[in-house]
C-alpha cells in the first residue's frame, strides 16, 4: 500500500472512528440523561435537551477529527506530506485523540448544565414548598 492509499484509508478509518466513539458516548449516556430530563419540572427544556443531545455529543466527537491539520510548518504540499510514513500515522492518532478530548469537553458542559438545571429546579420547588410567611 502507498502512502496516500494509506492516507485515504487511514483518514476514513478514524473518521468512522471519531462517529463511533461519539455515538457510544451517547448511546452510553442516553438512558441516565433521560432519567434527570424526566425529572425536570419544564417539558419544553426537557424536549428540547433530548433533541439535542444525539448532536451535543456526535457533532464534538467530529469537530475534534477535522481541527486536525495534517499541513504543519515544515510540511506545506501534498507530496511531503505523503512521502513520511510515520508522519501520517502520527496525525491519526492525533484525529483520535482530539475527537476524545472533545467528546469529553461536550460531557463536561453536559453535566454542567444538567447541575445547573437541575439546582434551578430544586430552588424553585423549595420556594414553592414553603410558605409565603416564611419567603419574606
Amino acid at each position: 500500500m502507498t502512502n496516500e492509499q494509506y492516507l485515504v484509508v487511514s483518514y476514513f478509518c478514524v473518521a468512522t472512528t471519531a462517529v463511533v466513539v461519539g455515538f457510544a458516548a451517547y448511546f452510553w449516556l442516553r438512558a441516565p440523561l433521560h432519567e434527570v430530563a424526566a425529572a425536570l419540572p419544564w417539558k419544553a427544556l426537557r424536549e428540547l435537551l433530548l433533541r439535542l443531545f444525539p448532536a451535543g455529543i456526535v457533532l464534538p466527537a467530529l469537530l475534534g477529527f477535522v481541527s486536525v491539520s495534517y499541513r504543519g510548518c515544515n510540511r506545506q504540499e501534498y507530496e511531503k506530506i505523503i512521502a513520511d510514513r510515520s508522519y501520517l500515522v502520527s496525525k491519526g492518532q492525533e484525529q483520535i485523540s482530539a475527537s476524545l478530548t472533545h467528546v469529553v469537553w461536550a460531557v463536561f458542559v453536559w453535566c454542567a448544565l444538567i447541575a445547573i438545571l437541575v439546582a434551578i429546579e430544586r430552588r424553585f420547588d423549595h420556594r414553592a414548598a414553603t410558605s409565603p410567611a416564611e419567603n419574606k
